[in-house]
């Protein structure tokens, strides 16, 4: 009988080690799985774009859009646009996150379409002349070749500096992804006169950053 009983307290002994070792596991694999899985999950949401965290230039600060369109992170990049700021003559930034092209031509179509949107931010204003579409973008030779419908050709009836703005937040925005390029305008494929307007738009352009506010 004593040994019975004890045969019966091992092999209870050995059910309670087992227990605690599959308890164990349970919790290792919890904690595991919570680091890998869950938590980045979380962290994806409450950082809206982890590549601007330590950059204390407020013009790159992406503001929060409920309609925006989900980006991964690996798959996202930032960009820089300009618009006018209402009652003075000078652009200022204003940055969005968009899906990384691997062409520049891409990568310049997005900035310009999202320039013919308009801005975000109430204190900011369009400056290109509404319903302008961008019919077609090229690089080529060191120069992005940029076709806008004709409602472009409307910034000829503005001031001289309202056009020099409205020209130079496309320029400047494009030559954020290469310092060193041109920009050439045509207004529905055909290349504007020269003598028309203040700014000669026939020609290449190149950045003026002593307009960034």
């Amino acid at each position: 009988m004593a040994s019975g009983k004890s045969s019966r307290r091992n092999q209870e002994r050995v059910l309670f080690v087992l227990m605690g070792l599959i308890i164990i596991g349970l919790i290792i694999s919890g904690y595991f799985l919570f680091v890998r899985k869950i938590l980045p999950e979380l962290s994806a949401h409450k950082v809206e774009n982890p590549l601007l965290a330590n950059n204390s230039d407020d013009s790159t600060v992406v503001e929060k859009e409920e309609d925006a369109e989900f980006i991964p992170e690996n798959e996202a990049v930032v960009i820089k646009l300009f618009f006018g700021k209402v009652g003075e003559d000078s652009l200022v930034t204003e940055a969005r996150r968009v899906r990384r092209r691997t062409m520049l031509s891409a990568q310049a179509q997005q900035i310009v379409e999202n320039i013919l949107i308009g801005p975000k931010k109430q204190e900011n204003c369009r400056i290109l002349p509404l319903n302008t579409e961008l019919r077609g973008l090229f690089f080529e030779s060191g120069t992005f070749i940029i076709d806008l419908s004709e409602e472009f050709a409307k910034i000829r009836e503005l001031g001289a500096a309202e056009e020099t703005m409205a020209v130079y937040s496309v320029v400047n925005a494009l030559t954020e992804l290469d310092a060193r390029a041109r920009v050439k305008f045509l207004i529905n494929g055909t290349e504007p006169i020269s003598d028309s307007g203040h700014i000669d738009l026939s020609a290449t352009l190149t950045r003026l950053p002593s307009l960034i506010q």
